[in-house]
């Protein structure tokens, strides 16, 4: 099975478009733009190519620049500690902490839910060690990951504390997946840390991986 496996794409739908093109499998990593509110139009981006996705079997996860509620009622949304084209050893987790939340407004362009709750993740944790998946892909990434990756780009990274990126760190320990997908940092990177290939999808980068 090949899976395209598809970064950030910020409601760019004629973009997404051309790149699920000839594809027949794809999972977007987050910030699709499902409920964001355009800023030049002050109304939702428009929905979703839903006939192209269709065409395929075409899924995303929920990012932070996604509307939480508008992400449940679309019909090709992976839920958070679900998996992907009906295989258990994709495990899927979405949401993120967003840096600029101070400048935002709550259900315009933010949500207070953009992370899962302490107890929603801990539910995610108990499944991921039950499952033992050997494909994670979220929208954030762990904490120690992404530390590594900026220390290596020379790129600030901001310290703000988030309980998805400590989730994920303690995911790791529980158990080390084969690959780890995530977008978010809108930084393209592929290595192996500690025995994890990790995957760092940058906006509208995409990576064809057979799994």
């Amino acid at each position: 099975m090949q899976i395209r496996f598809i970064g950030d794409v910020h409601a760019k739908w004629s973009k997404f478009q051309d790149i699920i093109k000839g594809c027949n499998r794809s999972l977007q990593v987050g910030d699709f733009g499902v409920g964001f509110i355009n800023p030049r139009t002050n109304k939702p981006y428009s929905n979703p190519p839903y006939d192209h996705m269709a065409k395929g079997e075409h899924f995303f996860i929920r990012g932070n620049h996604d509307s939480p509620g508008a992400c449940k009622r679309h019909p090709f949304w992976i839920k958070d500690g679900g998996s992907a084209f009906g295989r258990d050893d994709i495990f899927c987790v979405g949401g993120a902490f967003s840096i600029d939340r101070d400048r935002r407004t709550e259900n315009y362009d933010w949500w207070h839910d953009e992370e899962l709750s302490y107890g929603e993740l801990s539910n995610i944790m108990d499944a991921y060690e039950l499952i033992k998946p050997k494909i994670v892909v979220t929208h954030e990434c762990p904490d120690s990951v992404i530390t590594r990756i900026c220390h290596e780009k020379g790129i600030h990274k901001y310290d703000i504390p988030s309980v998805t990126r400590r989730c994920f760190d303690n995911m790791l320990e529980i158990h080390k997946p084969d690959l780890w997908v995530h977008g978010h940092w809108h930084l393209s990177s592929r290595k192996i840390y500690n025995g994890v290939e990790i995957i760092s999808l940058g906006e509208l980068e995409y990576v064809d991986i057979d799994v």
